[in-house]
């Protein structure tokens, strides 16, 4: 039985403004998590590294590797985005939700199609610490940020891991939009499991915990997994409700997937 899986973690974007600090330590975290403590053969991809080719590359070739009982997995830290839909009219807010690399996005629809020739009995298990919310507008966010940096000193206030629109008017325009009640891909269709950290409406955060930078989804799966690696996708979406949303970090982490497998020990 194989066990691969891919790592993804980007802190240093283009400019300054859009850099993030608990990214690669995520990326770091979960390979040593998955390398160590479920026998997985990890391949990280980091800051530099993450471009489109790389990603999908690393990503077609988990799934080309998987055959029946085999386990995949991936997980991305870095920030999320959308654009507006470029496809048929597949999402109900009309946004196609992306992950945003170093030189480009890779959309929701994209990996759907990656993720659809796994081989049906092969098991697929996907952590995404980002967040896809729409309603603010790219100037809002970067005062907001700033606003937040400076109340910390410039060192450990929580960073939302959005990045908006390149284009004000296409960020005001669709911000109006309805959000939609899922990431990624409609649970009906899917065969594989999702975690994220926060719902449709809300962000993800780049924190600072127990000495370190990490995403906070990210920090306390990890160490509810530790303790327990044999806990279900399901016990586990339930013990991180309880620490999640906080008044630290005002995000709620999702699970989706098809019912038989939330039920599964993690990572298998």
């Amino acid at each position: 039985m194989k066990k691969i899986a891919v790592c993804v973690g980007i802190n240093d974007y283009p400019g300054q403004s859009n850099d993030l600090r608990g990214c690669v330590n995520d990326a770091e975290d979960w390979s040593k998590l998955l390398s160590g403590t479920y026998g997985y053969a990890v391949q990280k991809i980091l800051d530099g590294a993450a471009t489109r080719a790389n990603v999908i590359e690393a990503l077609k070739a988990l799934v080309d590797e998987a055959g029946p009982g085999d386990r995949v997995a991936f997980t991305y830290s870095g920030h999320g985005t959308w654009v507006p839909d470029q496809g048929e009219a597949d999402e109900s807010d009309n946004r196609d939700e992306a992950l945003a690399l170093v030189d480009g996005i890779l959309v929701d629809d994209e990996i759907r199609l990656i993720l659809a020739k796994a081989h049906p009995d092969a098991s697929v298990s996907i952590v995404s610490d980002s967040c896809f919310s729409g309603g603010i507008t790219r100037s809002f966010l970067k005062t907001q940020r700033a606003a937040a940096m400076a109340e910390a000193d410039g060192t450990k206030a929580p960073i939302p891991r959005f990045m908006p629109p390149e284009d004000d008017m296409v960020a005001l325009r669709a911000a109006i939009l309805p959000v939609r009640h899922r990431a990624f891909y409609p649970e009906s269709t899917m065969s594989h499991v999702l975690l994220t950290g926060c719902n449709a409406t809300e962000y993800s955060y780049d924190a600072h915990l127990n000495g370190n930078f990490n995403g906070a989804m990210t920090y306390f799966a990890i160490q509810l997994i530790k303790a327990d690696p044999a806990r279900t996708w399901r016990d586990l979406h339930k013990a991180l409700r309880k620490l999640l949303p906080s008044t630290s970090f005002p995000q709620s982490p999702q699970l989706e997937g098809p019912k038989g497998r939330k039920d599964r020990p993690v990572f298998t």
